[in-house]
């Protein structure tokens, strides 16, 4: 990395992470070759935050006990108390996505004045545009209301920040101005990014192939059906491979080096998720035990005739698209227009992939006799298998139904309800004290 130590980078990141949006540049080291805005990139990539692992807890995809290791950290999380939380409590992810920000948004800007190859310049900024959208796709399906068409426009949602600029307050924009910078900023990607699919330990870097299965699951969560299936498309002619599970059970599916992977960046799991918790009735109970190759796959047993997950906090299991999702995203936005037979394909085509070949044949005939409300629901449940442990359950509870969850922790049963607030995670409130404006 030359001689560059990056004292400026990594104190802008810091202060970022401190204040907010009150981003102050200091140092005067700054980078000027596509090799020195490489290294800036990557990391950005290396930032890890654990929005995806503390989501799981706040869905219904585990247990907590009051003696498991450090459950101080997570029992309000899990128990949806957001008003008097312990001090113990980890946080979401705020700061962590406007540092990422602040990293993508210096590269675009200066992007006149990097040198060395065009081609290589166009692939960084192209993915400074796509790791951008990512971070404020992950921010309004934390602390926004979901996206509904008729209500996006005036409900609020986070601050946009494409710049830095000294002595500016940064409003809260809507949660349709918000979506609408995401698809800008993947249409930019797309336009820049030369690279179709990134090669197995270079994967964690936006590809052709990533900004077409991100703007597929935008479109997904926006309700535009018939766009989702088109991007979903569009990602799948690039790689459509799926792995097969009667054939090779070596490795998830959701492993960077499996031939599924697509992006593999976010961090899905903890040592905390694999150790400390176990998996609730209520997910190993929607799984055929005997002909779904994937539970035990991803779940271990422990004693009482629980389960844990074999997801962990090691880098391999990092996750954020892969093929499987495509098949169920056009599954979905099939059924979602009523065309049942396209939806039932796109469903049994992954399914012969992941069921012994007797469970496939009676898992097949039962979709096959199902109505569309039904097969919709099977849908949601197979997604629900497929990506259990995955950063996933939240965000689809949050989308669609909104579902009254009960949860009994410490003798008492605590209840989400039905299309409850506690969808939406409040802001932190350091964040606040920075930005009035939240």
């Amino acid at each position: 990395m030359k001689k560059l130590v990056y004292l400026y980078i990594v104190l802008m990141a810091c202060i970022s992470c401190d204040d907010y949006l009150d981003i102050k540049p200091v140092g005067q080291v700054i980078p000027s070759s596509v090799e020195d805005y490489r290294s800036f990139l990557t990391s950005a990539y290396s930032i890890t935050n654990l929005g995806n692992v503390l989501t799981t807890y706040r869905s219904d995809e585990l247990q907590l006990d009051t003696d498991s290791p450090g459950i101080e950290q997570y029992a309000d999380i899990y128990i949806w108390n957001d008003d008097n939380p312990s001090p113990l409590t980890r946080s979401f992810p705020y700061s962590s996505f406007y540092s990422i920000i602040f990293y993508c948004n210096h590269i675009i800007e200066n992007r006149n004045e990097i040198t060395g190859d065009s081609g290589a310049i166009d692939e960084l900024v192209g993915e400074a545009y796509a790791l951008r959208a990512m971070q404020y796709f992950n921010l309004v399906n934390l602390y926004a209301k979901p996206y509904d068409t008729a209500t996006a426009g005036q409900n609020p949602a986070v601050p946009i920040v494409t710049k830095y600029e000294t002595d500016v307050e940064y409003p809260v924009s809507s949660l349709q101005e918000v979506y609408d910078l995401i698809l800008d900023d993947l249409n930019r990607a797309e336009d820049l990014i030369n690279v179709d699919k990134q090669e197995v330990g270079l994967n964690y870097r936006f590809s052709t192939e990533a900004v077409k299965a991100f703007q597929a699951r935008v479109y997904l969560y926006q309700n535009e059906w018939q766009k989702a299936i088109d991007h979903a498309n569009a990602a799948l002619n690039i790689h459509s491979e799926l792995q097969d599970l009667n054939a090779d059970a070596s490795r998830m599916p959701s492993e960077y080096n499996s031939v599924e992977s697509i992006l593999a960046l976010e961090t899905v799991a903890s040592f905390d998720t694999a150790n400390n918790t176990s998996i609730s009735d209520d997910l190993t109970g929607i799984y055929d035990q005997s002909a779904d190759l994937r539970f035990d796959l991803y779940f271990r047993p422990i004693s009482g005739g629980r389960f844990r997950s074999k997801k962990n906090a090691d880098t391999k299991y990092k996750v954020s698209y892969r093929t499987s999702e495509l098949y169920l995203i056009k599954a979905e936005a099939f059924v979602r227009l009523g065309q049942t037979e396209a939806a039932t394909s796109s469903l049994l085509e992954l399914a012969k992939h992941r069921y012994t070949p007797e469970g496939f044949a009676t898992y097949q005939q039962h979709i096959e006799t199902l109505n569309e409300e039904e097969l919709l629901s099977a849908i949601l449940e197979e997604r629900r298998r497929e990506f259990a442990m995955e950063g996933h359950r939240w965000f689809d509870l949050r989308r669609t139904t909104q579902p009254k969850i009960t949860k009994t922790y410490d003798g008492q049963r605590y209840t989400l309800e039905k299309n409850d607030e506690r969808y939406s995670i409040p802001i932190p409130n350091d964040a606040i004290i920075n930005n009035p404006n939240l």
